[in-house]
């Protein structure tokens, strides 16, 4: 059984801080409970205790704590996969969207 949520893929410029600086990135694969970025600088700390970022689409701000499951470097910039700690109800609305029209939220198990 695959316990993977499922992803779809997408193209929204995000702002991701570590706890010590911000930086944009690019969010290029997304589900409910997680999220790909790539063209976030190296120097980002992958090993920090507080990750934040905003993305925002169509005039919607969304907001969320993330803890970084995976890292992988090339060259100066970092691609990174998240999870996203208690996703909020319209960020769920909007990727059930995304995935074929679902309408009903569906809890996230965390």
């Amino acid at each position: 059984m695959d316990k993977r949520e499922k992803r779809t893929a997408i193209t929204i410029l995000a702002n991701i801080s570590d706890g010590k600086r911000a930086y944009e990135g690019m969010v290029v694969d997304v589900s409910r409970d997680g999220l790909k970025m790539k063209d976030i600088p190296e120097k980002f700390d992958f090993y920090s205790e507080k990750y934040t970022a905003v993305i925002t689409h169509q005039d919607k701000n969304f907001k969320f704590f993330l803890t970084p499951r995976w890292s992988k470097t090339s060259g100066s910039l970092k691609e990174i996969g998240f999870k996203i700690i208690s996703p909020p109800l319209d960020w769920i609305r909007f990727i059930n969207k995304l995935l074929g029209g679902e309408t009903a939220a569906k809890p996230v198990r965390n």
